[in-house]
Formats: structure tokens, sequence, C-alpha cells
């Protein structure tokens, strides 16, 4: 095997692995993105649980203080 032939080779063995980490890559980009959509949506149900929840206890304090 000449010098010519080991080039070739390893630049067909490097761009296939540039491939397949490009792919990888992608799909964990796309999984990043889904996660991160998902952590916003329980970071904005969680703040409406929070809200409703105070203003259940301010009613709820309200509601005690009005029957004494």
């Amino acid at each position: 095997m000449n010098l010519t032939q080991v080039a070739t080779n390893w630049s067909v063995v490097s761009g296939h692995w540039s491939v397949v980490i490009g792919q990888w890559s992608v799909v964990s980009g796309q999984w990043s993105v889904w996660l991160l959509v998902i952590g916003y949506w329980l970071l904005v149900i969680g703040y409406w649980l929070l809200v409703i929840g105070y203003w259940l206890l301010v009613i709820g304090y309200w509601l005690l203080v009005i029957s004494y």
C-alpha cells in the first residue's frame, strides 16, 4: 500500500466518522430543544400553581378572618 491509498482510506474513515458525529449532534440538538421546551412549560405550570396556591392561601386567610 502506498501513501496515497493510506491517505485516501483515512480521509474516507474520518469523513464517515464526521458524518456520524454530525448526525449525533443533530439528534442531541433536537433532544436539547425538546428538553428546553418541556423545562420551560414545567416552569410556567409551576409558576401558575404557585400563583394559584398563593391566592388560595390569601382567600383562606380572609375566610378565617371573616369567620372570627
